[in-house]
């Protein structure tokens, strides 16, 4: 059969046939004698790499090639298998993963966490995580158990290198024998509790988007779109693929299929380490045994999963291969999950029959506060087994050391310590954001639709309110208000719709941003070209609406300096309400400071109080407010060269009228152009797009360095 195969595969592929062949069959003769490692390191020296990497991940250049001497048909068995690989490959079969994989093995040793407490002189310090050690092997299933406070999610973040700043982290964390490097969070997901995914966008868009983005350039089109499906199917979302994600205000996927999509998301750039925070949280019993069925399919296949949890029910407790009981920071048991129930017993403390082992761990490790007995009990409880775990924890650390990490696990995250931190290049990026930007915006039809009616009442309710002014003086002030409400619209519109711009996308920046998935600038770029569009289409409205009926100077260009300036404003508004938007914490918060922002410029735009009135050393802020150039724009053009303003003479007797360049002059725009204010206002707009850039750069999420422990410092 094999002789056949070759004599098949030859005339297709006669380099890969050949070698493939030679090179098993010379490696397992040597194998025969030298063992398994010598076995695999001649065939990766004689095969082809695509090939040697295929053989690998289908299994047949395995650690169980030849166990022991010489096995003759286990011989032949692999001799056939590496054939049928060769023969799938001129088929385009791929058995190896479109991106590198690895087998991670992660260690945390003595991890020890502690935050500040109290104020000033009474400020002290609680250790939320007290010596942690663990091993957890590849393809393996961890859940970590215990009550509320207990750490579990700190340890999760911990192991992820995201606690947030203001504590003190100790100890070390190690994969596969390395600490934590600048590959770590391309082989790493991490999942958060809350499911923080694009409302707007379907299921197989969220993870096409993931795919084209985390994955590099080297992995073609068709492979990244097999990878989604892959994962779509592997997940169970099949059914819901072109559903959309859905929000308060948009019907879309249900709670367990939201979870699973914000699991597939870190899945498609082929992690080897899933580090999740309550995957179940907030699920019914049904969806949350799908998310933990889910989990453990992808521990079967290789990867090293680690969940917190809080009280399984038993179908659920029995997906777990490690478990990791928690109380007070501190170890409770570490081991198989299927062993716990009898070290436990081993500590005279026996689960019922027929009990749930979740239930039963979660009550035998909590703290009864009711009374100051019950927490003496609890406590001394806790203690003794916490003194039972640390002598077999010494067991099971000399049994571990004694188990080192491979040596070509080793030296594959050594290479991918070395790669670039980003997969794509910034034309690629800001592309793929820029569509992704449009579909959400484009399908958010509330905002839209608030934008036309908002533009249609207050256009219509301003023009008839000014409608039929006459050309007297009171007439010219009329028209000036209508200039200056003109620029107040299009600012507040602007300003407004624009501030929960980085607020309510601010979860996904920063888990995209912290994976490192792209850069800041070419999402700021697509972010604010979306927005143009709808700002561009209100102020064009609302000036087709005000501007005719008022009766403003009645020429052409006038109308379309008038559009200009009112766009060119709606656009410096717009960068302004992103840069607040930017720099506040939340949404409440950006929208209780922008009202004071607009009252300042609004009070230095030169309607209120004339650039001549305002103090000498508070005119600089005339410059820096986009109000001032619109509304001196606008004068402008619609009072310059214009005819004289009658008076009302039997109102004011002894008028003698003004002419529109007087009454510039009195605003103090005399000597102005109309250029001037385009130039003012694309200046401040560039600038408040860069303030906003610089402040949204800087403002990344800064985590807690992990720092040596105090005994290996002594050390």
């Amino acid at each position: 059969m094999s002789c056949f195969a070759f004599a098949v595969l030859c005339p297709i592929r006669q380099d890969a046939a050949y070698f493939g062949l030679f090179g098993v069959l010379f490696a397992a003769a040597v194998g025969v004698s030298t063992g398994n490692n010598w076995c695999r390191a001649l065939a990766k020296l004689l095969l082809p790499p695509e090939l040697y990497r295929h053989l690998r991940h289908s299994g047949v250049l395995s650690d169980t090639l030849l166990p022991n001497g010489w096995e003759w048909n286990l011989f032949v068995n692999r001799l056939t298998a590496a054939v049928v690989v060769v023969l799938l490959m001129q088929l385009g079969i791929n058995f190896a993963p479109t991106a590198e994989s690895i087998r991670v093995t992660l260690e945390w040793r003595d991890l020890r966490y502690t935050v500040p407490v109290g104020r000033r002189r009474q400020r002290t310090s609680k250790t939320i995580l007290e010596g942690l050690s663990a091993v957890l092997p590849p393809g393996r299933l961890l859940a970590i158990m215990g009550p509320t406070g207990c750490g579990k999610s700190s340890l999760v973040n911990a192991l992820a290198g995201r606690l947030p700043a203001g504590g003190s982290l100790e100890g070390e964390v190690l994969v596969n024998g390395l600490p934590r490097g600048r590959g770590f969070k391309s082989i790493t997901a991490y999942v958060m509790q809350d499911d923080v995914l694009f409302p707007n966008l379907t299921v197989f868009e969220t993870m096409e988007f993931a795919a084209r983005m985390r994955l590099p350039p080297s992995v073609s089109a068709a492979e990244k779109a097999a990878r989604v499906e892959a994962v779509i199917n592997e997940l169970g979302l099949a059914k819901c693929r072109d559903t959309y994600i859905g929000s308060a205000f948009v019907r879309g996927v249900s709670g367990g299929e939201r979870k699973r999509v914000n699991v597939g998301v870190e899945l498609l750039s082929n992690p080897q380490l899933l580090l999740l925070d309550e995957p179940t949280s907030g699920l019914d019993a049904f969806q949350a045994q799908n998310v933990m069925e889910s989990l453990q399919n992808l521990a079967q296949g290789g990867r090293s999963v680690v969940a917190t949890i809080h009280q399984p029910r038993s179908s659920i407790y029995s997906l777990f291969d490690m478990l990791l009981v928690l109380s007070e920071g501190r170890d409770m048991y570490y081991g198989p999950a299927g062993e716990a129930v009898a070290w436990f017993e081993s500590c005279g403390f026996a689960c019922p029959a027929h009990y749930n082992p979740a239930d039963f761990f979660a009550d035998i490790v909590a703290i009864d506060h009711r009374s100051p007995a019950a927490e003496e009990a609890s406590k001394a409880r806790i203690a003794l087994l916490v003194d039972r775990f640390n002598q077999r924890q010494q067991q099971q650390r000399e049994a571990e050391q004694a188990a080192a990490v491979p040596a070509e696990d080793q030296a594959a995250m050594e290479k991918i310590n070395d790669r670039p931190s980003f997969p794509n290049p910034l034309p690629t990026e800001f592309s793929l954001l820029l569509r992704r930007a449009w579909k959400q915006q484009s399908r958010d039809r509330l905002p839209q639709v608030i934008t036309l009616v908002q533009t249609l009442v207050l256009g219509f309710v301003l023009a008839a309110l000014f409608s039929d002014i006459p050309t007297t003086l009171a007439g010219a002030q009329d028209e000036l208000g209508v200039l200056f409400m003109s620029c107040m619209f299009n600012t507040m519109a602007s300003i407004f719709a624009s501030l929960n711009t980085f607020p309510a996308e601010a979860g996904i920046i920063q888990r995209e941003r912290i994976s490192k998935a792209y850069h800041v600038s070419p999402y700021y770029v697509a972010r604010f070209l979306c927005d143009l569009p709808l700002r561009v289409a209100q102020s064009l409205l609302f000036g087709v609406i005000v501007y005719w009926i008022v009766g403003l100077k009645g020429t052409a260009a006038a109308f379309f300096i008038f559009c200009a300036l009112t766009i060119l404003l709606a656009l410096a508004s717009q960068a302004l309400g992103v840069a607040v938007s930017a720099a506040c914490p939340s949404e409440k918060v950006a929208f209780a400071v922008a009202p004071g922002i607009t009252v300042i410029l609004m009070l230095f735009a030169g309607f209120l109080v004339t650039y001549e009135s305002i103090p000498a050393w508070l005119r600089w802020i005339c410059y820096l407010s986009h109000l001032y150039y619109a509304f001196m724009g606008l004068t402008i053009n619609n009072f310059r060269g214009s005819s004289e303003w009658s008076c009302n003479t039997s109102a004011t007797p002894g008028c003698a009228g003004a002419s529109g360049d007087a009454i510039l002059t009195r605003l103090g725009f005399e000597g102005k152009g109309v250029w001037e204010p385009f130039v003012g206002l694309a200046c401040l707009a560039l600038g408040y797009n860069l303030a906003g850039y610089a402040v949204l750069r800087f403002s990344k999420q800064k985590f807690i360095p992990l720092t040596a422990s105090t005994a290996k410092k002594r050390a």
